[in-house]
């Protein structure tokens, strides 16, 4: 029994791994939040984090060859989509500035698409866990399982998007250079996704 917790723990935290790095970026990069929006991004991946396995649990081994040769590079698409993105209204800020143009105050948007799709790109490598999260985790009961995978990501972005909002305490009045470093940074997490999945890296 304790074995199994060790091992769903494990599982936990290692599916969180991304969801966290995400976090992280949206509480340094947005800077309209407030205590319902970071519930609601943290809420967001933990359901994510647990319904990818569950959906990966029911499904079983019929589709999963066929969902495997695909997973990986749509989370790459959609993490460097939005990672360009950043990039991209970064650059167009800075050289706004350097022409002279009045600096605009006004804060980076959230909105519920952005926050829905970094919670699916960073899940989907999730499925493939729950063919085996049964086995794994036996005699955990499996949804019992899902839930505590879903709680300790949520535990996790919460950490983490309080973190980047500490960090962008030190960063204010070079938000621009943080979005950049966001926008790699999320391009690299999807990058690894696919590396992993590929086999030649195991973390």
């Amino acid at each position: 029994m304790l074995g199994s917790i060790f091992t769903l723990i494990l599982i936990s935290l290692s599916l969180a791994m991304d969801a966290f790095s995400v976090s992280i970026i949206d509480g340094l990069t947005l800077n309209n939040l407030n205590k319902k929006r970071m519930v609601f991004i943290c809420l967001i991946f933990g359901i994510f984090q647990a319904l990818l396995p569950l959906l990966g649990h029911l499904i079983g081994l019929t589709f999963i060859e066929y969902i495997e040769d695909y997973d990986h590079w749509v989370s790459l698409a959609l993490l460097s989509l939005v990672g360009l993105k950043m990039i991209i209204d970064a650059i167009k800020e800075i050289i706004d500035q350097k022409k002279g143009k009045e600096k605009e105050d006004k804060q980076k948007s959230f909105t519920f698409k952005l926050i829905i799709i970094q919670g699916i790109a960073t899940a989907i490598d999730a499925f493939a866990v729950g063919i085996t999260l049964k086995s794994s985790i036996a005699p955990i009961n499996v949804y019992l399982g899902l839930f505590i995978i879903g709680l300790i990501t949520f535990l996790m972005c919460l950490i983490g998007i309080f973190l980047g909002k500490y960090i962008a305490k030190f960063l204010k009045g070079h938000i621009e250079i943080a979005e950049i470093i966001g926008g790699i940074i999320l391009i690299l997490i999807g990058i690894k996704i696919v590396l992993n999945h590929l086999g030649y890296i195991s973390f």
